[in-house]
Formats: C-alpha cells, sequence, structure tokens
C-alpha cells in the first residue's frame, strides 16, 4: 500500500482536499512536519509530493529511530504542474504525475564498483602543472606525481610530489584504473636526482639549468655531469626510451589537447586549460573522488542477437559508432563478430539499446518494457482524472546528461513570477536518466496508450552525435506515421537550451487528440523486434487516418531497423553465401533445392549479406511490408538444378556454371574436349582428369 502527502507549497498551488480527495497541507516542511513524521511510521510506501525540500525530508528520515515505511519517493508537481499559467486546469496532470511516481520501484540492476586511493597524475607543461601543486596543498587525500611534457618554466625542485620529464604516448583506463605509458625525454631522472647540483659545478657549458634539466642545444657531450652524479646515477645519455608504464586513480590533464578525444570522457579524469578556478574547480572535483563508489550496470547485452559481423565482415556497428564514452569495441573470434562493453566506462546514455535493431543490446535502467508500464500507468491516471489530448515530454533528467529537470523548474519558477507561462496542463513530463535511452519502440507505444504526440527534449548538452542519432530515429517514426496515414509530427524532437526557449516551444505546440479509436493494452516485453511489430499492427488497425495510408509495401529511410531485400538474378548463382553470413536467420536455403528465400521479420538490415555477396546481387530495401509478408518464407530466386553430365546428381546452377567458365574456362584443364569437365560436379571432374592422364 502507498500513502501520499501533498502539500500546496503555502498555497501557491490550486490544491484542496475537495479536488484531491485528500489532505492538502500548506507547509508540510515547517510546522505540519509532524505529520510527515507520523505517516514515517506506518508501514507503507510512502510519496512526499515535493523535491524542492526532499534533502530535509531525507535527513529527517535518516535521523528518525521508528521509520516503518518501506521506500520513500519524492514527485515534483510544483514546477512541472502548478506553477503555471494554466494551474487551474493541470489537476489531471497532478494525479498522473503522483500515479507514476507511486508505482513500486523497477527492478533492481547489478553494480559496477570503483575503487580509488587519490593517486593522482597531473601532466602537462610546467607553468600549469606548477599552479596545480600550489591549488593541491588545499586538498587532503590525494597523491599527486607529475609528468612535466612542456619545460615552459621551471619544474618545482622540491621532493614533496615525484616529478617527471617525459612524452606521454598513450593514457587510457577509468576511475581507479587508470594507466599511462610515456618515454624519459631527458637524460636526467628527476625520480632519482637528489638535487645536490654537483652536476651543474661540473658541466664546461652551464647547459644543466635551476630544474636539473639538460639543454640538449648547449651540451658539448663531456659527460663531466655523468661523472660527478656516478654515486647516483640520475644521468644517462645513453638512456632506453623504452616505454615507461604506471597506473593511477585520477588523472588532472593540464595539455593544451585532452589525451580522451570522445565527447564524455571516463570518470576520474579532469582536463582543464590551466586557468586558476578552472584548475581549482577541477582539483576540487577529483578530490571528492577518491574511496569506493558504485553505479548501475545500466546495459544488458545478448551477443546471439548481435548482428555486428560474420565470415570476418563487419554489419551493423550502430552502437559503436553511438557511443561517447568509447566503452563499446569491436571484437572478432573465429571470423563471429561481437561487441564488448566496458562497464567501467558506460556512463548510461542507452543509445545503443535505441539504435540497437536486433534487441542485442537493451537498455536496463529502467528497461523499454518499464518505461512503456509507466507512460501507460500516466496516461490512463490522465485520463480518468478527467485529462484530455495528453502530450509526453521525454528529457534528459540528470546534470551531466541534458539536465532538463533544471529548465524545468526554472520555467515554473519563471511562470510564479509571471515571466513565462509555465508547463502547459496537457504536457505530462517523463524525466529519463537519458533522453537517448528511450527508442522508437516506446515512442510508438505511447501513441498506443493515448498519447495524442510525443516530444523528446533535447537541451544541446547531450552533444551532437546524440542529437543527430535521436533526429534519425525520429525520423524512422515519422515515415511510418506516414505509412499509416497518421500525422507524421506526433512524434518530434524540441530544441531549448534554456527556459525560454522551451516556454517558447511549447507554447507553439497545441494539444493534440489521440491518434487511435481505441487504446493498447500490451506490454513490450523483452523482444525489441517484436514490440516493434505490435506497435505497428495496432497503429495501423486502430489509428484515426488524417490521410489515405501508403499502399505497402512502402519505402522507409535507410537506418530503418526493417526492411527487405533488393535481389539481382541474373547475377545471383544461388552460392548460398548469404545464408551463412545471416545473423538473424532471415535467408534461408532450399536444401537439395537450388532455391533462397528469405523472412523479411527476421531482417534487421546490417548488410552483412550485401558485403558478403561474391557477386554483389543484394541491396538493402528499408520498407514496411505487409504483414503476413513479412512473416512468411517468400523465395526471391529459384533456378533449375544443373545434373552433372557424367553421374547425374544436381551439383549447380546454370547462372552458376556461366560465372565458373568466365573465371576459369581459359584454364588448360577445361580446353578441347576437357571443357566438358565445367559440366561436371567436384568428384566427376576430379576423376576425369586423373582418367585422362592415365
Amino acid at each position: 500500500m502507498s500513502r501520499c502527502l501533498v502539500c500546496s507549497c503555502n498555497k501557491t498551488m490550486p490544491l484542496n482536499e475537495q479536488n484531491m480527495g485528500q489532505p492538502v497541507f500548506q507547509a508540510l516542511c515547517r510546522h505540519e512536519v509532524g505529520a510527515y513524521l507520523t505517516a514515517l511510521e506506518q508501514p507503507d510506501d510512502l510519496l512526499v509530493a515535493c523535491t524542492q525540500e526532499k534533502p530535509l525530508f531525507t535527513a529527517l528520515a535518516e535521523s528518525k529511530t521508528d521509520v516503518r515505511a518501506t521506500a520513500l519517493r519524492f514527485v515534483n508537481i510544483r514546477e512541472s504542474a502548478c506553477w503555471s499559467s494554466q494551474a487551474d486546469q493541470a489537476l489531471p496532470k497532478v494525479k498522473a504525475l503522483l500515479a507514476v511516481a507511486g508505482m513500486s520501484d523497477p527492478d533492481p540492476v547489478p553494480s559496477v564498483s570503483y575503487r580509488s586511493h587519490g593517486r593522482l597524475l597531473v601532466l602537462g607543461p610546467a607553468s600549469r602543472v606548477t599552479l596545480a601543486l600550489d591549488i593541491l596543498d588545499s586538498f587532503e587525500g590525494l597523491e599527486a606525481t607529475t609528468i612535466v611534457t612542456d619545460r615552459d618554466a621551471l619544474i618545482p625542485a622540491g621532493r614533496a610530489r615525484p616529478a617527471i620529464t617525459g612524452i606521454v604516448t598513450s593514457l587510457q583506463g577509468y576511475l581507479g584504473a587508470f594507466e599511462v605509458c610515456w618515454v624519459q625525454s631527458n637524460p636526467i631522472d628527476l625520480e632519482v636526482c637528489t638535487r645536490c647540483g654537483a652536476c651543474q659545478t661540473a658541466c664546461p657549458e652551464g647547459a644543466i639549468s635551476q630544474d636539473f634539466q639538460v639543454d640538449m642545444d648547449r651540451c658539448s657531450s663531456s659527460r663531466d655531469c655523468v661523472k660527478a652524479c656516478d654515486a647516483i646515477g640520475a644521468i644517462r645519455f645513453d638512456r632506453p626510451q623504452n616505454p615507461r608504464k604506471e597506473t593511477f586513480d585520477l588523472v588532472l590533464d593540464l595539455s593544451d589537447k585532452p589525451f580522451f578525444s570522445q565527447f564524455d570522457t571516463p570518470k576520474g579524469y579532469c582536463f582543464s586549460y590551466g586557468e586558476m578556478s578552472d584548475l581549482f574547480k577541477g582539483v576540487a572535483e577529483l578530490a571528492t573522488q577518491v574511496g569506493e563508489f558504485e553505479k548501475p550496470k545500466f546495459f544488458n547485452y545478448e551477443k546471439r542477437l548481435c548482428a555486428h559481423g560474420r565470415n570476418r565482415q563487419k554489419g551493423c556497428s550502430l552502437c559503436i559508432d553511438v557511443c561517447s564514452t568509447s566503452a563499446i569495441r569491436s571484437v572478432f573470434r573465429e571470423g563471429r563478430g561481437e561487441v564488448e562493453v566496458n562497464p567501467n566506462l558506460c556512463l548510461g546514455c542507452g543509445a545503443c539499446s535505441t539504435v540497437c535493431p536486433s534487441g542485442a543490446m537493451r537498455y536496463a535502467y529502467p528497461t523499454a518494457d518499464r518505461v512503456a508500464q509507466e507512460v501507460r500507468f500516466l496516461l490512463a491516471a490522465y485520463e480518468k482524472a478527467g485529462g484530455k489530448s495528453a502530450s509526453l515530454l521525454f528529457f534528459g533528467s540528470t546534470a551531466e546528461w541534458g539536465d532538463g529537470q533544471v529548465l524545468i523548474d526554472t520555467l515554473g519558477r519563471s511562470a510564479r513570477l509571471g515571466e513565462l507561462n509555465g508547463m502547459p496542463a496537457h504536457v505530462l513530463p517523463m524525466g529519463q536518466h537519458h533522453v537517448a535511452s528511450v527508442g522508437i519502440e516506446v515512442w510508438l507505444a505511447a501513441l498506443c496508450f493515448g498519447a495524442g504526440e510525443v516530444l523528446i527534449l533535447l537541451t544541446g548538452r547531450e552533444g551532437e552525435g546524440y542529437a543527430e542519432m535521436l533526429e534519425s530515429q525520429v525520423g524512422v517514426a515519422q515515415a511510418f506515421l506516414e505509412i499509416a496515414g497518421l500525422r507524421a509530427n506526433a512524434i518530434r524532437t524540441l530544441r531549448a537550451s534554456d527556459s525560454q526557449a522551451l516556454s517558447q516551444a511549447l507554447d507553439a505546440s497545441p494539444p493534440q487528440s489521440c491518434l487511435v479509436s481505441k487504446l493498447a493494452g500490451f506490454t513490450l516485453g523483452q523482444d525489441k523486434r517484436s514490440a516493434l511489430e505490435v506497435c505497428f499492427q495496432h497503429l495501423l488497425k486502430f489509428g484515426s487516418q488524417t490521410q489515405t495510408p501508403a499502399d505497402l509495401p512502402a519505402p522507409l529511410p535507410a537506418g530503418a531497423p526493417v526492411g527487405g531485400l533488393l535481389l539481382n538474378s541474373d547475377r545471383c548463382t544461388l552460392c548460398m553465401s548469404c545464408v551463412g553470413a545471416c545473423p538473424e536467420g532471415a535467408l534461408k536455403d532450399g536444401g537439395d533445392k537450388p532455391l533462397l528465400a528469405f523472412i523479411e521479420r527476421n531482417c534487421v538490415q546490417c548488410g552483412l549479406c550485401v558485403k558478403t555477396c561474391p557477386e554483389q546481387a543484394l541491396a538493402l530495401d528499408p520498407r514496411l511490408a505487409p504483414l503476413l509478408d513479412r512473416r512468411e518464407a517468400l523465395t526471391i530466386n529459384e533456378a533449375t538444378p544443373l545434373c552433372c553430365v557424367r553421374c547425374g546428381r544436381p551439383f549447380g546452377t546454370r547462372q552458376a556454371l556461366k560465372v565458373m567458365i568466365d573465371k576459369i574456362g581459359s584454364h588448360p584443364a577445361f580446353q578441347g574436349d576437357a571443357a566438358r569437365r565445367m559440366e561436371m560436379c567436384s568428384d566427376c571432374r576430379v576423376v576425369d582428369m586423373v582418367e585422362k592422364e592415365l
């Protein structure tokens, strides 16, 4: 059982016991806090309709000794609904938000661990490194080692922190497990050097600087410094340039360009240009990353469904291409390709699952099926409370992934002051860990569940790669809606980098009526392709058409996860190379018959068959075909068997024979009377050649 506490926030929201059907507090976080403390003593899930004072409510629950509440959740109804110029119409929205927030938690996911002891690598020019070392004195728990890559200033001579001069050749890893490789760039090893100054005194050219590095332009190779340093052994002009390697927990990169080029860098890595304020912020951030940490394992991968590669040919690489953390890499084993995901590098954007055409990569935080359940529950509660023409707004709610909630909160506060209109009453916000984690199957399902439109908010902080990917996926969804005769813009993106732009975009989006005559009741399950097909069928059957549906099959944009194949029968020899290459079982051979069949429902448009075909007889055909045609194994090429002229056994086709003649017909083994061998099976051909030699 779930209990809900609603507060009107000092009567700034038009909520009361009569319209809510339950008590409504005015100052739950202040003089009425006793009601909250009492509710904590009840053995129920507790939902508090306030996020402003979440820290206070959480602290009170942690300090209370007799808490029996089984779960404590919070939901924003203030900025998301009631601080709006349409607050008097927002009651259905409020009840819908409360209903979905009261759902039980999603199934837990495994965790990924990090352990950092504070071993910090600081690398970059001497001038920036010196600034960073000064700042580090203000922070405890960080043990810094410096690699000076450019002597643009004197290197600190103190021994409090190890200093190295060198050229960094590689840097990889993540929080608690960074590995750096470098080569020594100067004859004097600062790790060994005691700064005694004997080398400086001995050098006839004065080529050794105050920071104990040899100026090779001034050095005349007298090697007196080497003799003076003999007992210490810090100077070697013949020092091997073999790469040196060491591991660190954290990295402060002060180079001109970051070593990590991907959009989202690993946890534990900070890149700074060396400005004092920027440096202080970076060091302060790294200082918080000492200890043991956990995060969710955001994904599930089922390699049997993966269409990445066969026969050493690469097919689908969409997940690798879209990953902003470089967490996904290609792996081939015995000719078969799959992908590997480093869970420590993965930050949980979910874009890999959105673009995956086969469903091999699935987002788990939460699953698409869980998001669809929340959408259906939200829309049902909205309709039950009298709401009409709902628009769903998907957005990234976390600071690192779009900060959409901040825009919504700012919009609500501006509306409270009368500066902007705030969130419209018909727009239902659906915050996600990352907006890219929700894809076509959820968008289409939302329309089947009764949404008038689906909006995807892009704030600009997600990175242009994500925006391009989502625009492409939206294009596929819109193409399908057009095929079904429905409003194509029922699924679209909104671009807004601030609350004013968001307000303008929402004000320009009037309510849209439901697209279906019958609301769907299905669940998406774990099979992405089956989910897509269920959505397709429901919209085709129950869609409220605004235009004449297209005749099927109808074309879809390139990159669509469904489609057929175009086959050039003049080229195809029915060699069946494509059958062996197809990872999804979409292509079938005819057994003893020279026949090629195709099950369109199984095709993920990975292109492996196209790349494998030796005759270049195949091409992808992204399209939507009738359901019966998609499910049936349809023959796309067939030929009369070519029988061996010696034993009579079928061994190929006329087209294959023609190709073989073109390729090897001029060989001496097939000249004159021997040309007959071309029409023999492989066994009879060998026998015939042996007989002729005898």
